[in-house]
Parts: structure tokens; sequence; C-alpha cells
């Protein structure tokens, strides 16, 4: 009963984040089906557990379920107030940072009163509920109907979220950004299979309208180009070699693109946007921090595409996209592609094969822009070198290798077979990587085309001896430092040393290459390759549900009810609290465009 007479006051914690949302009856039904399967059903579960656990102490039963709804309910009070002063939700990190140096934060004397005087108002509350519960007569019918009801609404809320995001409704999705530690379900084969059964469709909203979008602003100004001073902007070719490690550009792995290092600005102390492909893509991409993809896929109708990819759609680029990595599940194709085709079916019945058919469709892609003046976007995205790692049996380098099978691994686990696979794998890439520059070449695009070689994101093997395999799994340098090979032609080789990320491409391309006249902080967190930077720099990595800080030689990866934090080369290594201003960085980037 205490839960039930709590269900107004969550929902009004709940609705000051949504003060912005124009809501209609779809998304009054929705968001009443959210509060009251995602946040108010594991409250009853909590505390209904409390009771058989604590049955020898009623009263005390009692007290704790009391404590445990008023601290759940005062932390969506608290987080509202935090996500309308600095717009970011309240989670372990940084809940950590507020209260070890609330100023820091930015919050104000005054603001801190308030939160007491919140605090203590919630508490006269909950006494009073917790009596009244005490007095009400509860029907015997009360106690089924309850938990059914918000079983029904888990899966009411979630069965909708999940036609609206393969629709795009924003005014559904775009609910998301808004709400604290929200994971709504996404299915694209149930979407596909079942959503004629719902009346929802998809809503069009012309850009620049302001219906459900204050989630985020971007870029924060109109974007600015001065002419260019060759007649024909640069062509700009992306390679993708899916799950390449830090420390897999050599000659023996990838002589091909080593080759083409050599002659290009290689960055040696860079990071992928996440441990994850959709992470990795978007961030690379959009120049942003991978924290905002919520809000990117909530505003789908109305941000377009990327600033990068507006700007090619603009000036007539020719598009060649070619990845066979579910773009179009993954809704890769919808925030990065919009009107753009995304080339995802290729001949074969393995990646071996669809890889080699993909450079065959790459190769003639090229061959045609021969026959236009217009500049063009290729995108190549490989598959073979990730787990199980796939090549031919003709082409196997690095012995001995084995398929990977690691259902017994462990700590001690030598991962010298399936490193040797990986290699192989990712060797064979490389083979498709140089009959595409053998192409350019030949076909005389090698002096006005910017080629890009780098992943989505690395790969790890045991590296610490804690049993961590492939991807996703956590952010040691591992799985989030890459190679990253970026050739532009009549520039000298560089080598950079500082700290630089995938967030960095597209204000290389657009401030060095592309005339912008916007400052960077318009529309993305990320610098410029070429521009020096002497301070601490912070970088973001984004997984599937969570995401990491990483400050200097120090990961702190961000769960909503906890932090885990760990040494970026050793994850069985403690570390220290992170410097304030690196924090006050990470603060501002992270809420800049929302």
């Amino acid at each position: 009963m205490v839960v039930v007479l709590n269900v107004p006051v969550i929902y009004a914690a709940l609705r000051i984040n949504l003060r912005s949302v124009e809501f209609d009856v779809l998304t009054w039904f929705y968001f009443f089906t959210v509060v009251i399967g995602y946040y108010v059903l594991p409250l009853l579960v909590i505390t209904t557990l409390l009771f058989p656990f604590l049955f020898r102490l009623p009263r005390l039963a009692v007290i704790a379920t009391g404590a445990f709804v008023t601290i759940f309910v005062y932390y969506l009070f608290i987080d509202s107030c935090a996500y309308n002063i600095a717009k970011i939700h309240i989670d372990s990190f940084w809940l950590e940072w507020v209260i070890n140096d609330a100023t820091a934060f930015g919050l104000s004397a005054n603001t801190l009163r308030t939160a007491l005087v919140v605090m203590l108002v919630l508490i006269a509350i909950e006494i009073g509920i917790v009596a009244l519960a005490h007095r009400v007569k509860k029907p015997s019918w009360l106690k089924l109907l309850t938990p059914l009801l918000a079983v029904l609404s888990l899966g009411v809320s979630q069965t909708i979220h999940t036609v609206a995001y393969e629709r795009n409704v924003i005014g559904i999705t775009g609910i998301t950004p808004h709400l604290p530690a929200y994971y709504p379900i996404t299915s694209h084969r149930n979407a596909v299979k079942y959503g004629g059964l719902l009346p929802i469709d998809q809503r069009e909203h012309a850009a620049g309208s302001n219906d459900n979008q204050d989630a985020i602003v971007y870029p924060l100004h109109e974007m600015e180009f001065s002419e260019l001073a060759d007649t024909k902007p640069p062509n700009i070719l992306v390679v993708f070699l899916e799950s390449w490690r830090y420390d897999m550009l050599s000659d023996d792995v990838t002589p091909n693109i080593f080759s083409l290092a050599r002659r290009s600005t290689v960055c040696l102390n860079h990071f992928c946007s996440g441990n994850s492909t959709v992470a990795g893509v978007t961030g690379f991409f959009f120049g942003l921090h991978p924290t905002y993809w919520s809000s990117i896929k909530a505003n789908i109708n109305v941000i377009r595409n990327p600033v990068l990819v507006d700007f090619l759609q603009d000036n007539n680029y020719a598009f060649g996209i070619y990845a066979n990595s579910n773009f179009k599940r993954h809704k890769i194709k919808d925030a990065i592609f919009q009107d753009i085709e995304v080339h995802e079916s290729f001949r074969g019945t393995t990646v071996v094969e669809q890889d080699a058919d993909m450079t065959r469709q790459v190769i003639s892609f090229l061959r045609e822009r021969t026959k236009s003046q217009a500049p063009f976007l290729a995108f190549a995205f490989y598959k073979s070198n990730h787990a199980p790692y796939r090549y031919p049996v003709t082409d196997t380098v690095f012995r001995p290798a084995a398929d990977l099978n690691l259902m017994f691994a462990n700590d001690d686990t030598d991962p010298t077979q399936y490193l040797n696979d990986y290699k192989n794998s990712t060797r064979y890439v490389d083979g498709f990587v140089g009959e595409i520059l053998k192409e350019l070449d030949s076909l005389g695009f090698m002096s006005d085309t910017i080629i890009i070689v780098t992943t989505d994101h690395g790969e790890e093997f045991n590296d610490n001896g804690a049993n961590y395999w492939g991807h996703g799994s956590n952010f040691t340098q591992y799985q989030t430092r890459v190679p990253l090979v970026f050739y532009a032609p009549d520039r000298d080789p560089l080598q950079v040393e500082r700290v630089t990320c995938h967030i960095d491409i597209v204000p290389t391309l657009l401030d060095e290459f592309l005339g912008c006249q916007n400052p960077v902080q318009d529309y993305s967190n990320g610098l410029s390759l070429f521009e020096d930077c002497k301070e601490i720099r912070p970088v973001v990595i984004g997984s599937y549900v969570n995401h990491a800080f990483v400050i200097e030689n120090n990961v702190y990866e961000v769960y909503p009810v906890f932090t885990k934090a760990y040494k970026l080369d050793d994850i069985r290594s403690e570390v220290t609290a992170p410097p304030n201003q690196a924090l006050k960085t990470l603060a501002e980037g992270i809420s800049r465009f929302l």
C-alpha cells in the first residue's frame, strides 16, 4: 500500500523532467505505463521482499519500506533538479562528485538548502503515507491487481516503445533522454513482424521544429562555410576494419595500411568512441560524445544527419556506403545516412565471401566516379576480423592459430592461438584495403582524396589475465585504443602522440578541409587532429547501455547505481579520484548540446 500511495509522488517527480514535452493521448498513456511498469514495479518487488526477509520484525520491515521508498523518491526529485540545471542525470559517478564537492558541480548554497528542504518535506510526506497505509483497509483484490497492473504496464510500455522506435515516432522516443536510468527495449524483428497490430504512425516534423526537441540542440548555431579554394572539394574514403586493436597496425599484420601510414598522419594514442559498433560509428560521424546517442535517436526526424553528412549532401557529394553491420536495425542508417542508400547486401554465404564482394562493389563505385566531376564519400566496413575471425585457410600466416572457442577459458588461458587467428583475419582484410588503395591510385584519385582508416572498437585477448575476451565488456585500452591513419594529399607525414578520439574526425574535416566558419564547439566535442592540446583531455566512451570516462590512465566505468574504476592498462588495478578540472570539462561536454 505504501508503494501504491506513492505513485502520484513518483509521477510528479518524473514529470518535472518532461515539462517541455508536448503530450498527446498516446504520449500520456505511454508515460503512465512507463511510470507504473518501469519505476513502480521494481520498487514494489523490492519492498515486498523486505517483509519475508524481516518477517520476525514487522515494525522494522515497515520502517525499512518507508525509508527505501523515501530514498527512491528523493533521488528522482534530485535527479530532476540536476537535469534541469546541468542537463545531466545523476548516476553513481556524478552522485559521488556531488557528495564530495557540491560547489564544483555548480550547486550553490541556496540550491543545497532547497535540496535539504525537499528532503525534509518528502520525509514528512512519507511518514504520512506510511501512517495512512497502516490505517487504510486493504481490499484483497488490490493486492492481486497492483502487481498485475504493474507487470502489464511494463509489457505495454515496452511494446509501444519498440514499435515507435522502429518507426521514428519522436513523440514516444523523445521521452527517453529525459528519464533517469531508463533503458527501453528495442526489437527490429518483432517491430516489423507485429508492429502492424498497433496504430502507431510515424510523425513528420520539419527541421527546426520545437516539438519535444529540447533533448538535443545540434548544431548550436547555423552552419556557415566559406567558398573552397579549389573548384572541387576533396573526395573522402573511410575504411573500418572491425575490432582493430591499437597494436595491430604493423608491417606484418596490415602491410598495405602500414604503407599508407608512412605517408599519413598517424595517431598513436587514439581512442574509439565506443567499445561497441553503434557507439564507435556514431561518435565518428557526429563528432559528439556517445552519451548523446539516446537524444540523437529520439530526434532523428529533426536533426536530419550529422553536420558533416549534411555538408556533403548540400555540396552534391556522391555516396557509396557499404557495410554488413545491420545499420538499419541499429538506427545508424536513420541517424547518419537518411535519404542515402546503404548497401548491406553482399554475395556469399560467409563474411569472407561477402567482404570480397563488398570490395568489388566499392571498386565499382570508384570507377563510376571517373565519369563525373562530383566529389564522393566512400565508406567500407569490413567484418571478417570480427569474432570468430574468418579468412581463407590458404591465407594463414600466423601459427599456431585456432577458431575462437572460449567456453572453458579462464584467467590462465594462453591467448596466442586465438590472437593469431585474429591476426590472420585482420591481414586478410588488409588485402582488400590494399586493392582499394591500388584502385584509387590507378584512377588518379590519390591526389584529391582524404583517406581515413580506423575501426569501430578494439579487441581484447585476456591481456590482463582477467578472462576478458572480445569487446563490449570493459573499457581498458585493449577494447578502446585503436589505430587511426589519416591520409591527406599534400600533407607531410605526422605522428600525433597526444590523446585523440573518433570525435576529432568531424572537426578535422570541416575545419581543415571543407571551409567551416563555425567554432568547433558549435557542432562537436572534438578537436582537430592538427590542433595542439596541452591540457589533460578526458575521453567519453560508450557501450551498449553504459559508458566510461577515461582520464589519463584511469577508467571510470559508469552504471546507474555504481561506478567501477580501474587502470586503462590493467583492469585489476585501483585508481584515485579524478581531478576536478577534468570533471568540469566532462560535465560541460556531455551537456553542451542538451
